[in-house]
């Protein structure tokens, strides 16, 4: 594969530096001939196992190199990037768990509905994507804890109460 290519968004591949530079002028010059540009400013570069330090260049600006960056939503770095987009996709999570708080505390909506909602709205973005990661125990482990985490707060159980997760997956599905 040597490039994606996502709406406005596009990840060039390349093994060589030459290669990568080749396609980053060629990719400028397609971009001009039906008026489109781009934003050096966004442009970004990562190496990976890469001993090369010469600076890449479209014309005269010098391209930003960072460890990591998001793509189509996920975390791409040099480390591979689960932890990094399991970290983030938990973050965004969260955030989106809260702002249903008051479905969660909402008496006159069943259980049922409130855990359809959870995995519908809240699961399903979580792991958006999880199939590119790298699975391992302590993932699973931080997906577990997030999700446990989310469904006591549905079911309205207090960290002080007494659940071992096997009740609390009873109660909840």
């Amino acid at each position: 594969m040597e490039d994606q290519d996502y709406a406005d968004d596009i990840c060039l591949l390349a093994q060589r530096f030459c290669d990568i530079e080749e396609k980053l002028k060629r990719l400028k010059e397609e971009a001009e001939l039906v008026g489109l540009y781009i934003n050096i400013n966004r442009t970004k570069g990562m190496r990976v196992n890469i001993s090369n330090t010469q600076k890449l260049r479209s014309e005269e600006t010098e391209i930003e190199q960072v460890g990591s960056f998001v793509y189509v939503g996920s975390v791409v770095s040099e480390s591979g990037g689960t932890e990094e987009d399991v970290a983030s996709r938990i973050k965004k999570e969260d955030c989106v768990f809260v702002q249903l708080y008051l479905v969660w505390k909402n008496i006159n909506i069943l259980k049922e509905f409130k855990i359809r909602i959870f995995n519908t709205n809240v699961k399903s973005v979580l792991l958006y994507a999880c199939e590119t990661w790298k699975t391992t125990k302590q993932i699973t482990g931080r997906l577990q804890i997030f999700v446990n985490k989310c469904l006591r707060g549905i079911m309205n159980i207090k960290w002080t109460d007494k659940f071992t997760i096997e009740e609390l997956w009873r109660i909840a599905h």
